[in-house]
């Protein structure tokens, strides 16, 4: 994260100030640091020599480094960049007069502009029996040029900010806890054994740490290192499966088309407290035939019409899972227990029907699957004269190797299915938006669409705008 923490503290005797500054830095030497860093001490002026305003030294540093990304955290009294440092101060000076959050507990408040660079500031007390009040005060602050970006990891920070506040004050509230036990502050200034004018004590003697700033400098960096990888974006097409559908004109179609005789077991299905356990893709391989699973499969992914015919109490679930197929803006394209013959010729490309009503023959445009009585023996009887291709779509291919994956669980498989079709949902989106055809082939390419992709493009392409 392009950013610079610092630990801010309000000293009684020489005002605000930034004490300790954790950045990030990748393409800068070190060398070059320390020559700046001695060269910016130099000139400052040394009026601050009390221990409040000091906490590692003007000439030293801690430094941590990660591996994996190749980014640098160095941490030092000020900042070792000069313009940063002066940014720094001008934060630290707002964050402990004007731009304070009076809350008990410590608060939170923004501010900032393109120029000085935009702060979240998090002040907070920490007990000190022989400060004015009790207390001394401190703020953390996150100094970055990227506004939307601090306030979109705001709640991340600010959650971390409180953990590390708190660590100081605990530590703090134990050293109180000390001395009050060997008198109250007021029975001391009583008797004259502390003086009325006191020298503002450190932080390390505060906290009773030694090594506080070691700790702040590991808590920095691991703030710094991980609020870059909290916030990432991604190009995505389409509605992502978590956010509602895109308002518009037209009302939002019936995920799935039901009677009066299925609606208990569907309203069962929708309040359970997982439905995604409910059933996986698996129950269809339990269903049909292992050879049979990739063909039903196929079917419903291209289009080709699914007649599931038997008892509802048993094509109920199996129709379910079926639905898992498609995406959610193609479910109105199934009908659960049919209850005419027209529906049949309708517009559905997966329907379940009762055993009283005549179905079509199996054809290669037409998949039979017929739950038969028990009393018959076989549970299922597959009909379908045509034959699915050598080179199977991508995402037939990847949807049977996650069935076969022994270590997803029901939960995990659901979970995948989704992402899966809803990876595939955004491409057919992308490729409806392309203009041209040269476009559209440049753009199958881009997203390793391939030729036998195409029956399932064809069919999703007509129902997904």
């Amino acid at each position: 994260m392009n950013a610079v923490i610092a630990l801010c503290h309000f000293c009684e005797a020489h005002g605000p100030s930034a004490i300790f500054s954790t950045q990030t830095l990748r393409d800068t030497k070190l060398d070059e640091l320390y020559s700046a860093a001695a060269l910016q001490t130099s000139n400052s002026v040394a009026g601050k020599q009390c221990a409040a305003c000091n906490s590692i030294g003007q000439t030293n540093g801690l430094y941590s480094k990660d591996n994996e990304s190749g980014a640098t955290f160095l941490s030092t009294q000020q900042s070792a960049l000069p313009e940063v440092a002066t940014l720094v101060k001008q934060a630290a000076v707002r964050s402990l007069s004007c731009e304070i959050n009076h809350n008990k507990d410590g608060g939170f408040v923004f501010f900032g502009d393109t120029s000085r660079g935009h702060v979240l500031s998090h002040t907070f007390h920490v007990s000190d029996l022989q400060a004015r009040g009790f207390y001394q005060l401190f703020s953390i602050i996150i100094l970055m040029k990227d506004k939307y970006f601090l306030l979109n990891t705001k709640p991340f920070l600010a959650e971390h900010l409180r953990k590390i506040s708190a660590e100081l004050q605990n530590g703090a509230k134990r050293i109180r806890e000390e001395e009050e036990l060997k008198g109250s502050p007021r029975q001391r200034r009583l008797s004259g054994s502390q003086p009325l004018v006191q020298t503002p004590r450190s932080l390390i003697e505060l906290t009773g740490e030694e090594n506080v700033f070691a700790v702040l400098h590991s808590h920095f960096s691991w703030l710094l290192l991980a609020g870059s990888r909290f916030l990432t974006e991604h190009v995505t097409f389409g509605n992502l499966p978590w956010l509602p559908p895109q308002s518009s004109s037209h009302p939002p179609q019936q995920r799935l088309t039901y009677n009066i005789t299925t609606l208990p077991m569907i309203q069962k299905y929708e309040t359970l407290d997982d439905a995604e356990e409910f059933y996986s893709l698996r129950y269809i391989k339990q269903v049909v035939r292992k050879a049979e699973f990739a063909s039903v499969c196929y079917c419903a992914l291209t289009g080709i019409k699914i007649i599931v015919r038997g008892d509802p109490a048993r094509t109920f679930h199996f129709m379910m899972c079926l639905k898992k197929l498609l995406p959610e803006q193609m479910h109105s394209l199934i009908r659960v227990d049919a209850q005419h013959q027209h529906s049949i010729s309708a517009d559905y490309k997966i329907i379940s029907i009762s055993n009283e009503i005549a179905v079509p023959m199996a054809s290669s445009s037409v998949f039979r699957i017929d739950f038969l009585e028990e009393s018959l023996g076989n549970d299922v009887c597959i009909k379908w004269p045509g034959s699915v291709p050598t080179k199977l779509p991508d995402l037939l291919v990847k949807l049977l190797k996650a069935v076969d994956e022994t270590r997803f669980t029901e939960l995990v498989l659901n979970r995948h299915t989704r992402v899966l079709v809803e990876e595939w949902k955004n491409k057919v989106i992308c490729l409806n938006h392309a203009k041209s055809t040269n476009g559209q082939a440049k753009l199958k390419r881009v997203l390793g669409v391939q030729t036998q992709d195409q029956p399932l493009l064809n069919y999703w392409s007509a129902h997904l705008h």
